[in-house]
């Protein structure tokens, strides 16, 4: 299977959703829509909801689009942790800005604050 990122948008936010397998196969393909999304964006976030499959390359790529954003002073969250990955999460240290989800999926707030 692939992944694909479909981003919705306006002049200064946008939701990325990331759908699929984001794998070694995909990674960076999909790294590279996500740091596109996120050098037009002043706020960006990465909804995770059908995502069915992370292995380490797809987190790497994760953690790229946060490193890119901190750099580019761009507000990022990522929203609605599919279980699998939340399992690799708590293996691995990571600075990830992840958004709290309640039972219903509703994301606790859009964005996180500006830190510009």
């Amino acid at each position: 299977m692939s992944a694909h990122v479909l981003v919705i948008h306006d002049n200064r936010q946008a939701v990325a959703y990331v759908t699929g397998e984001l794998d070694i196969a995909t990674a960076p393909r999909i790294r590279q829509a996500l740091l596109d999304t996120i050098h037009r964006h002043e706020q960006v976030i990465i909804d995770l909801g059908r995502l069915e499959f992370c292995d380490c390359a797809g987190l790497s790529a994760l953690i790229t689009a946060h490193k890119t954003a901190r750099a580019h002073g761009t507000a990022l969250a990522i929203r609605n942790i599919p279980p699998q990955l939340t399992r690799l999460l708590r293996c691995v240290p990571h600075p990830l800005p992840l958004e709290p989800t309640d039972p219903r999926g509703v994301p606790a707030r859009e964005f996180p604050a500006r830190s510009r």
